[in-house]
């Protein structure tokens, strides 16, 4: 006997793939939070697939984006060649891929063209993508859907029916953005750490953009509890109908609720004018519990736009405006002083700024 194999036995077993139905499986998508035996779940080569249908496929190319968030949270690098599992999605980023999948669903065949959205494992047909992605998207190749006990495997249907109501819930504070990227999970993390330090249970969520664990996990690590988001409740990308959103939604707060937060800090990906943002604000059920939002824009003039938006829905909600990322902040508090006075701006870099704006939340309460 080899020392290897006396000493580390499990070196035998390091670097195995998942095997599914045959297949050696590199990676499943960060969305498929629910425990599944994969010994169980066989291949469906061909059928119609639909929104949050999971589906088994093997990279043919590279591209632009080449690594995939697995179920563990981790970034794996997919090679042409490899199989992993993702998630059939629609996704409509301002500042990444775009891409559907159509109502009638996407008929399954070896010759299907197929393409990465997200880096969650979101799959669909590509619609467009950003010049800085000038290699192209990944191009997938489905092998089949995922079947079990003769039903295809969906998220929602794994996770079980949605609420219909929504339970009394803690006071919601909003965390928005005028794109992905800007700063959003920053300032709620700053936020949450220090409503925390005053003696707050937070709660953190976010509830709509494309599924992915890291945003959540760096709440978590911020010590909201509990924390969540869309894909806990089985759906992939809030970029789909409100008939869908509502109900999943509600869940979403309903689960948030079971944990007794004392505040929930709410983040919506990407920007308030897609992915259902405004399904929720104009939702008064949910928006009954939000105390206020903050406001996290790339600048003056798209803090502006923003206010005047939400303010449609909800005329006197309550804004907190953060210090845009990179811009000189003299001249923004001029501008903000002259042009949105009243609105309270922090830099949510600055801890004595954020206790100060935890302390204004807090009077919210």
């Amino acid at each position: 006997m080899s020392r290897s194999s006396e000493v580390f036995p499990y070196l035998q077993d390091r670097g195995r793939l998942l095997e599914v139905d045959g297949f050696p499986v590199k990676s499943i998508s960060s969305n498929v939070r629910f425990p599944i035996v994969w010994s169980s779940v066989r291949i469906q080569p061909e059928g119609i697939a639909m929104e949050g249908d999971l589906l088994l496929v093997k990279a043919l190319t590279d591209g632009a984006r080449n690594q995939i968030e697995n179920s563990d949270g981790k970034d794996c690098r997919i090679y042409p060649g490899d199989y992993l599992i993702g998630v059939l999605a629609n996704r409509h980023s301002g500042t990444s891929e775009s891409g559907d999948v159509p109502l009638e669903g996407i008929e399954i065949q070896p010759e299907t063209q197929l393409q990465l959205l997200a880096a969650g494992g979101v799959i669909g047909i590509a619609s467009g993508a950003p010049s800085s992605m000038r290699s192209g998207l990944m191009e997938l190749q489905p092998v089949g859907l995922l079947n079990k006990e003769d039903k295809q495997l969906s998220l929602e249907k794994i996770f079980g029916p949605w609420d219909e109501n929504l339970k009394p819930s803690a006071p919601i504070i909003l965390v928005m953005g005028t794109s992905a990227e800007v700063g959003k999970t920053t300032a709620s993390m700053a936020i949450t750490r220090a409503l925390i330090e005053d003696g707050k249970g937070v709660g953190a969520t976010k509830f709509s953009g494309t599924g992915r664990m890291r945003d959540i996990r760096s709440l978590a690590d911020a010590g909201a509890m509990p924390w969540l988001d869309f894909p806990d409740v089985g759906l992939a990308t809030t970029y789909t109908s409100p008939s869908r959103f509502t109900p999943a939604i509600y869940t979403l707060f309903n689960l948030m609720n079971s944990g007794n937060p004392e505040v929930i800090m709410a983040e919506a990906g990407g920007d308030p004018i897609e992915a259902n943002v405004s399904t929720f604000l104009a939702d008064s059920n949910l928006m009954q519990y939000v105390k206020a939002a903050v406001l996290v824009a790339g600048d003056v003039m798209g803090m502006m736009g923003t206010v005047d938006y939400l303010h449609k829905f909800v005329p006197n909600l309550e804004i907190l405006l953060a210090q845009p990322r990179g811009r000189n902040p003299t001249t923004t508090r001029e501008r903000v002083h002259a042009l949105l006075p009243g609105l309270p701006l922090f830099d949510s870099m600055n801890p004595s700024e954020v206790s100060n704006i935890a302390k204004v939340i807090k009077s919210k309460l």
